[in-house]
């Protein structure tokens, strides 16, 4: 009878527990995906360049994007680092295209 309490206790204990853990994560990516907004729009400048620019509603962050060569050579390059409404823009060297973008936030 005694073993019986205990085994129950201690399911009961690691469902609670187990409950506990899974929600955890989840809280703080609703609570980080809920304070920020950002978009982003691709642009071409005046000289036939490719860029990426972004803006959020709020925090600071950047733009990120990874461009690629005729010859299929990558590299990223970062826009200025801004406050919120304001626009972060980075572009490709001229010829080149933009294979990938993100937001960098935080820094």
């Amino acid at each position: 009878m005694i073993k019986g309490r205990f085994a129950k206790a201690v399911a009961a204990t690691a469902l609670v527990l187990g409950g506990a853990m899974t929600l955890a994560p989840n809280a703080v990516a609703d609570s980080d995906t809920a304070q920020r907004s950002c978009w982003g729009q691709r642009v071409i400048g005046s000289e036939g360049h490719h860029g990426n620019k972004t803006w959020c509603d709020s925090g600071r962050y950047r733009e990120v994007i990874r461009c690629e060569t005729l010859g299929g050579y990558r590299y990223v390059h970062y826009g200025p680092w801004v406050w919120a409404s304001a626009e972060s823009v980075a572009w490709c060297n001229i010829g080149d295209r933009i294979v990938e973008d993100w937001t960098e936030v935080g820094g």
